[in-house]
Formats: C-alpha cells, sequence, structure tokens
C-alpha cells in the first residue's frame, strides 16, 4: 500500500474534523472576548482586514478551515474567494454562514503550493494559521505572484523561535496532531525576513510572548489585568519569544 503524503494526512484530518463539527461547531471561536489566545486575532488580524478593505477588492483566504476567521471577510468584503484542501471544510462555511454567502464568494478546493489563479488578481490574501501547510518559497512565492501591484498579504500564524513554543508544537506531533512537515515548516524570523525581502515592505505585531505563564494566571487575575501584562512584556521582551505573529506585506513592483 502506498503510503500517505503529509498533504494527504492532513487534508483527511481537516475533512473529519469538517464532519464531526458538521452540527455543533462554534464559528465564533476566535470573536470571544475575555481570552488571552484569541486576542491577537480581535485585537489585531481582524482589525487589519476591516482596515485594509475597499469596495470593489478582491479578496483570497487561504487555508480557510472552516471558516473560523472568515467572518469579518466575509462582512467587510463582496468579492471573496475561499481555498482550502479539504472540501469539507468549505461546505462548513457554506452551510455555516449561508446567510452571508452571495454569488461573489467562491470556493477553491486546491493546495496552496500552487494556486490555480491567474497572476496579479487579488487586492488582498489573507491566511490564518495555514503558512506551514506547504513549502515555505513555494508559498510566498504564488501568493506574491496572484497579488496585484500594492497589494497586501496579511496573516496571523505562530512564530517557532521560542523554545517553549516549540516543544509545544513537537509534543502534539507525537500525539499525532500534526505532520512532521507542518513542524518543520513552522514559521520563523527567518521566514518573516524572507517575506520582507520579497515584498518590500511589511508591518509585523509581535504578541503572546509571556502567553504559556499569563493565559493561565487569567483565570486567577481576570482577563483585564493579565491583558495589560501580557501587552507590557510584548514591548519590552524580544521578539524571538512570541506566540503569535501578524503580518501586512504589501507587493512593491
Amino acid at each position: 500500500m502506498k503510503k500517505k503524503s503529509d498533504l494527504d494526512i492532513e487534508r483527511e484530518r481537516y475533512s473529519r474534523r469538517a464532519a464531526i463539527n458538521k452540527n455543533n461547531i462554534d464559528f465564533q471561536i476566535k470573536k470571544r472576548k475575555n481570552n488571552l489566545i484569541h486576542a491577537p486575532y480581535n485585537d489585531i488580524y481582524f482589525k487589519s482586514l476591516i482596515r485594509n478593505s475597499k469596495k470593489g477588492f478582491k479578496i483570497l483566504e487561504i487555508c480557510c478551515g472552516e471558516g473560523q476567521c472568515s467572518e469579518p471577510i466575509l462582512e467587510n468584503y463582496n468579492d471573496i474567494t475561499f481555498a482550502d484542501i479539504s472540501k469539507n471544510s468549505l461546505d462548513a462555511i457554506k452551510r455555516n454562514f449561508s446567510s452571508l454567502i452571495s454569488e461573489s464568494v467562491r470556493f477553491k478546493v486546491c493546495n496552496i503550493e500552487l494556486l490555480p489563479f491567474d497572476n496579479e488578481i487579488f487586492d488582498i490574501v489573507a491566511c490564518s494559521g495555514g503558512l506551514s501547510y506547504g513549502d515555505n518559497n513555494l508559498v510566498k512565492n504564488e501568493i506574491y505572484r496572484i497579488l496585484k501591484p500594492n497589494g497586501k498579504f496579511i496573516c496571523i500564524d505562530s512564530l517557532n523561535d521560542n523554545p517553549i513554543y516549540k516543544f509545544n508544537r513537537y509534543f502534539h506531533y507525537i500525539k499525532g496532531n500534526r505532520t512532521k512537515s507542518t513542524l518543520k515548516r513552522m514559521p520563523d524570523r527567518k521566514l518573516i525576513l524572507n517575506y520582507n525581502n520579497k515584498f518590500g515592505v511589511t508591518k509585523i505585531n509581535f504578541t503572546g510572548k509571556l502567553i504559556w505563564i499569563l493565559y493561565p494566571l487569567s483565570k486567577i487575575i481576570g482577563y483585564k489585568k493579565s491583558k495589560l501584562l501580557s501587552d507590557l512584556f510584548d514591548n519590552i521582551l524580544p521578539n524571538w519569544m512570541s506566540f503569535k505573529f501578524i503580518m501586512e506585506a504589501r507587493k512593491i513592483s
């Protein structure tokens, strides 16, 4: 029997999850307030998507999954394409956001290493936690290729420089929740620098440098106090300690 590729394993994993969650998935997960884990999404990533929306803009969300981070896109853009390796995941978006789906919203099953779109057709490409699901250089070049001049790539993802967070991801790999290739492709500061060199202009936010301490502490001292501490430490501690980064990369041609 032919051994399954990591891509096949990930496709089957997310397809199963979409099927299991068919009737009870919480599509507001990233919009929950008072949670340090979700704060970078609410405070930075979603606001970046909204701030950069303009009438007539075409946006592509790659690795969109079941739409956990798609609602701000549906609420603020009209010409939308959702892309993912799992058809079940795309079907979940159609089902759970049916009231926001129009004829100008399209869905494409595809691999982010070879995006099936023409050159320079999107104003925005968005991605939440998906950069490790393809070869880093291939994905970067594909995003650059399909963006219009001055178009933006807006993403949020995990940073792999902090050994504490790196160990946690390895633990999930041992448990079978990650494939080896995604573990190796986790974004780091070197990859961010590569995006900066490729695109020309990048804006980076680094967050969650002590989230491994402050998230459990927030259960005791509350969200507001722990968020103030988190913001304080994010401002003074080095970027390699970050849990998440949010990037706006503008294509300068």
